[in-house]
């Protein structure tokens, strides 16, 4: 028997003008808020138990910023929006798929509900002022999610991020690792698309159209591209190989002032074997390198193709 909707669902077939208040999220079967709808002012980790389960194709978040997932109790594949519509679920990959959802309090500074592997918080004015959409999840095309071209400042909560300028992951792109961006410099007010830059390109399987990254173009593997100038300037050496235990016979030894990792988590260390002062390096471009190891690094290996590291690499022989 069905669990009774009283205290979970506030409406069902309602017109979305008339939501009562204090609701949360509303979704709708079919894609521009049309056909029937279901609304929510709490979370729903199973709405199978509800007969709407894989059903909706668009929603209204009226209110909080809430987490969409593809499979009950809030897992499989996760996005979190805050409040706005979204016309249709198609480019976040849950159209007709949707079969859980809750709340979270990150949007009002509490803690993050879970999901994907990174969180970013994007707002519409600088200095993370304006209007706030929460990501955690590969988005191809932001103009049907009603934030196309408006992000100018960004929170990086976890992991790596790609933004770009063009759907699709195309036009001008660039990286960004944890922290907090007050301003996004020539692509504020550009962003199209966004996604996890350690994902292999998320759910979809491989790198789309890739951006615009200046000389040395990326690869499609574990690579990582040492420059001798600053800001992936100069002459460069690429590193395709799991290791090299000793830069001194590529003739690259303590040549290094920035690098740029393709894809995995490498560590680089001072002296040869992997010994001396190591750092470890995740996805994105590192126009300098930190006190100590610029024009250092004699030695580096991968540590493992994703973050957290869940077993040890093997290495070539």
């Amino acid at each position: 028997m069905k669990r009774t909707l009283e205290g979970i669902l506030l409406g069902v077939g309602v017109a979305a003008a008339g939501v009562a208040a204090g609701a949360g999220i509303t979704l709708f079967e079919h894609s521009g808020f049309n056909g029937r709808q279901f609304t929510a002012n709490q979370s729903v980790s199973n709405f199978a138990e509800f007969g709407i389960n894989d059903r909706a194709s668009s929603v209204i978040i009226h209110s909080g910023v809430w987490q969409l997932c593809s499979d009950a109790h809030f897992r499989g594949r996760c996005v979190t929006l805050g409040e706005g519509h979204y016309p249709t679920l198609e480019t976040m990959g849950l159209n007709d798929q949707v079969s859980s959802a809750r709340e979270t309090s990150w949007g009002g500074g509490g803690g993050w509900g879970g999901g994907g592997g990174g969180r970013v918080e994007l707002f519409d004015a600088y200095g993370f002022s304006g209007t706030p959409v929460a990501v955690d999840g590969q988005l191809p095309n932001l103009d049907r999610t009603g934030f196309n071209d408006r992000a100018a400042s960004m929170i990086v909560h976890a992991g790596t991020w790609e933004l770009c300028s063009d759907a699709g992951f195309g036009g001008q792109c660039r990286v960004y690792g944890p922290g907090r961006y007050s301003s996004l410099g020539r692509l504020a007010g550009q962003v199209s698309s966004i996604r996890p830059a350690a994902a292999g390109g998320g759910g979809g399987g491989g790198w789309g159209g890739g951006g615009n990254w200046g000389s040395g173009g990326w690869g499609a593997g574990n690579r990582v591209v040492l420059y001798e100038g600053p800001n992936l300037s100069g002459r460069s050496y690429v590193l395709t190989t799991d290791y090299v235990a000793n830069f001194d016979g590529t003739g690259f030894n303590d040549r290094a002032s920035s690098l740029r990792v393709e894809r995995g988590y490498w560590m680089f260390c001072t002296d040869a074997s992997f010994r001396g002062n190591c750092r470890t390096f995740g996805p994105g471009d590192y126009p300098s390198l930190p006190y100590g190891l610029s024009n250092q690094i004699s030695s580096g290996r991968r540590i493992s193709d994703d973050y957290p590291y869940r077993q040890n690499p093997e290495w070539q022989r």
